[in-house]
């Protein structure tokens, strides 16, 4: 099975909750239809393009960068922008709004994808579990996208919590994944070589010379932690939240459903469990929402002993989470929904897939769309349905 093999194989629209009027007010609003480029950075060439401040351009959520991906952006009508066309996206002006596109501005999701090179004893079992999806749903896991900052399978979020800053400055400092820049992995390998004496290294990458600065002038990993920009910071401990998070559902699903439906496929840190269905007992077992863990979370009598049995898989206890004082974030508790059913599903009959099949080999694709609520991931329901 392949997914996202050309890029309007993935389509992505978004599900926009802001009101747009016809008349002029003080945003303009813009459909930002894009692909081979994340949203932070469509955001930033827009603003370089335009020379205004990025904080100036509103938006709702961040899509993937592997994908045809339409969604909603405001600017303020005092710039005067009708539209824009760049190498990697387009922007068509929609209407006008009075308030700025904020995260969070959105419904949910509506996704179209053309998953290929499925073989022919594979599509029984799909169709199958296609059936089984308006009843059963998914599991709502966090897929690999959230976990970008996680490198050999590193999470700073936990070094945080463990309280071992070195660790997470040199991961911060050190690690990089092969698609970074390869002046920024030059760079990196260049401090991972003087870390016995960091005022050795010579650093250009202002970000990383800021934190190299505040750890040689105080000789405090804390201090230094601290200089890391704050939404990296942010994005660490909700990449380890939402990792524990899934691991509590993995849990649940381990003393709800029947052992034999069980089945698991991989992603980015491990594996994720999924079903192959749900009889009416087993959907009543699973809570309907599930706390992110945080020094504050309320948990009942059953949730906790599922906590307690990941906490003590890794070595924590509740208290560890206290961390805002030492670093500035702290661990947010939200109550997210343990199930979903993607709404408005639609799965096509198999056709010949014209890229994967040759000369005798034949090969399938399948056209599914469906829409999914904000936070959702589409590729756990292309997993659930396809077992990769």
């Amino acid at each position: 099975m392949k997914l996202k093999q050309q890029p309007s194989d993935f389509i992505v629209e978004e599900l926009s909750s802001v009101a747009v009027s016809s008349e002029k007010d003080e945003h303009a609003v813009f459909m930002l239809e894009k692909q081979e480029i994340d949203t932070f950075d469509a955001v930033r060439r827009i603003a370089q393009r335009l020379r205004i401040s990025i904080f100036e351009i509103g938006y709702a959520g961040l899509k993937d960068k592997h994908a045809l991906a339409r969604q909603y952006i405001s600017i303020p009508t005092k710039y005067n922008v009708q539209g824009l066309k760049m190498d990697s996206l387009v922007l068509s002006l929609v209407g006008y709004s009075r308030k700025k596109i904020k995260i969070g501005d959105l419904a949910g999701n509506r996704f179209t994808i053309v998953v290929r090179d499925i073989e022919e004893r594979e599509l029984l079992g799909i169709a199958q579990r296609a059936k089984t999806l308006a009843v059963s749903g998914v599991p709502n896991y966090f897929d690999s996208q959230r976990f970008g900052s996680v490198i050999d399978t590193t999470f700073i979020g936990k070094e945080v919590v463990r309280k071992n800053y070195e660790k997470a400055v040199k991961q911060y400092l050190t690690s990089y994944q092969k698609s970074e820049p390869k002046k920024i992995k030059d760079e990196k390998r260049r401090i991972l070589s003087q870390w016995h004496d960091l005022t050795k290294v010579r650093v250009f990458t202002k970000a990383f010379a800021v934190v190299i600065k505040e750890y040689t002038r105080t000789k405090n990993w804390q201090a230094a932690y601290r200089k890391i920009p704050a939404h990296l910071r942010e994005m660490y401990v909700n990449a380890y939240q939402s990792f524990l998070w899934n691991e509590c559902v993995k849990e649940i699903l381990k003393h709800s459903v029947e052992q034999k439906k069980l089945y698991s496929v991989e992603y980015a840190i491990g594996a994720l469990l999924f079903y192959t269905d749900l009889s009416g007992q087993e959907m009543k077992n699973i809570p309907k929402t599930f706390l992110t863990i945080s020094e504050t979370a309320m948990f009942s009598e059953d949730e906790q002993r599922v906590v307690d049995r990941i906490l003590a898989q890794e070595g924590l206890t509740f208290t560890d989470f206290k961390i805002e004082a030492e670093t500035g974030n702290f661990f947010k508790t939200r109550a997210r929904q343990v199930l979903l059913v993607p709404e408005d599903f639609v799965i096509s009959e198999p056709m010949r897939d014209e890229l994967n099949s040759k000369g005798t080999t034949m090969r399938y694709k399948i056209l599914i769309s469906f829409s999914l609520p904000k936070g959702s991931y589409a590729t756990v329901v292309t997993k659930r349905l396809f077992g990769h």
